[in-house]
């Protein structure tokens, strides 16, 4: 009690040495807290990141070219069943969290006027169908070029329900939940004149709008025809375009869009997908997109390396500069040492007095590092990983992380970091300290006169 009673009357009459001290102590912890938040930061970061963003794979097949009679011509399609999307989920073995499938046609309604485009005519007064199993999982919704202004998206179990533009449906006087009546088309030209390719109406459905979308930035060229425009394209769901004839039950013509939890599983996942020999890779392109998982994650690591050296320039720079410190605040204080053996202290209770008073000191500073830590890691996380996942186009599959506060100083860790500092703290006033071991009460008294 004696001792805490000294070290505290001590710090109190030495204000100036006492303020100096505790801004060692503040600083020095004030950027260890910084450092090692950092590096925990960037570690649960890295695993959100990997859940957060996933990865892709595309089965995109692609228009064959043949040559007849000197020209090049373009024949139809290749195609991709449900059969073998299946295959391909099989050989997934639960990593596939999402897909989704596209088929492409036409369609037109009596009570739909197309937004006019290039060559506009009666005939050509029709809008193109991309038919999706999931509508937020087009490129253009997941990149955030489109956005839904009002409604839901279209979901796998819909059944004759579509998306249209704000434009179009300001154009018709539409809203969420009405109810047209399509049907199909085909868009050609023929002498210089833009053709419905299907004259005679054989397939119609009533079909309900569940959303509508906002094109963004989209924009159309001069030369764009009307079922070309962006303002003119309509999304459905998969079984419209069966309805109106335009495709087999099951049998997709666009793109087959896959997204995995994990990206670092993607090399391996593609090289089982490419063993489905169901499907024809020869008219097939296999291609994949780890949303840039790779760039983000180098990012991270490249903070949380400076984080690491950071931590041992400041902790190698403040224990030298502790040292320092506390060697003349302690070798000023021989004559004070003296007189406490003189009226029969031990060595040990000096010495224990000196590192008292370094842990008060340490205590207050790293307490108020703390506080301050509490108050300010919110806004520097958002500016380090407020951005983390931005731009990569999974806006629409991300599952937790988002919002997260990565460098919340956690209970544990900060104990433990404090426990660092108060043993870095004893060895550094034990090594200042041993003068004063060393010394024979004799070369005190000596020292003193």
């Amino acid at each position: 009690m004696d001792t805490c009673k000294r070290a505290a009357r001590y710090l109190a009459r030495r204000k100036g040495k006492t303020l100096l001290l505790f801004q060692l102590f503040f600083l020095v912890s004030a950027l260890l807290l910084l450092c090692f938040s950092i590096v925990n930061g960037t570690g649960q970061a890295a695993g959100d990141l990997r859940s957060n963003i996933g990865a892709a794979f595309y089965i995109r097949p692609y228009a064959q070219m043949t040559m007849e009679n000197g020209a090049v011509s373009q024949g139809g399609a290749p195609t991709i069943s449900q059969q073998s999307i299946q295959e391909v989920l099989d050989v997934a073995a639960g990593q596939v969290k999402a897909y989704n499938t596209e088929h492409y046609g036409y369609a037109k309604s009596d009570r739909l006027h197309f937004l006019p485009g290039s060559g506009d005519n009666q005939s050509s007064n029709m809008g193109q169908i991309t038919a999706v199993r999931n509508s937020n999982l087009t490129d253009v919704f997941l990149n955030e070029g489109y956005s839904l202004l009002a409604g839901r998206h279209i979901q796998p179990e819909d059944e004759n329900k579509i998306l249209i533009s704000a434009e179009l449906a300001a154009e018709n006087s539409l809203e969420v939940g009405d109810v047209l009546t399509l049907t199909h088309a085909g868009f050609d030209q023929e002498d210089g004149a833009y053709v419905d390719t299907i004259p005679e109406k054989t397939a119609f459905a009533d079909v309900e709008i569940v959303g509508i979308f906002q094109c963004g930035n989209a924009a159309d060229g001069p030369d764009t025809p009307t079922p070309g425009k962006a303002a003119n394209h309509i999304y459905s769901d998969s079984h419209l375009l069966v309805h109106l004839q335009e495709q087999q039950e099951g049998v997709y013509e666009g793109e087959i869009a896959c997204y995995i939890a994990d990206p670092l599983e993607l090399d391996a996942l593609l090289e089982r997908v490419k063993a489905v020999d169901s499907i024809d890779w020869e008219n097939h392109i296999l291609r994949e997109n780890d949303f840039q998982y790779e760039q983000i994650a180098g990012q991270l690591q490249n903070l949380q390396n400076l984080a690491v050296a950071l931590i041992s320039i400041a902790s190698a720079v403040s224990v030298a500069i502790l040292m320092l410190i506390l060697m003349i605040r302690i070798r000023g204080r021989i004559h004070e040492a003296g007189i406490y053996l003189s009226i029969g202290k031990s060595k040990l209770e000096i010495v224990g007095q000196f590192i008292l008073e370094a842990w008060m000191l340490l205590l207050a500073g790293f307490f108020f590092a703390f506080l301050i830590w509490l108050l300010c890691c919110e806004p520097l996380n958002g500016l380090l990983f407020g951005a983390l996942a931005h731009g990569t186009g999974t806006a629409a599959l991300q599952t937790g992380g988002n919002g997260a506060n990565y460098l919340q100083p956690d209970l544990l860790g900060s104990t433990v970091l404090l426990a660092g500092e108060l043993g870095a703290v004893l060895l550094a006033v034990l090594a200042a300290g041993g003068m004063v071991l060393r010394l024979k009460p004799k070369e005190i008294s000596t020292k003193m006169s």
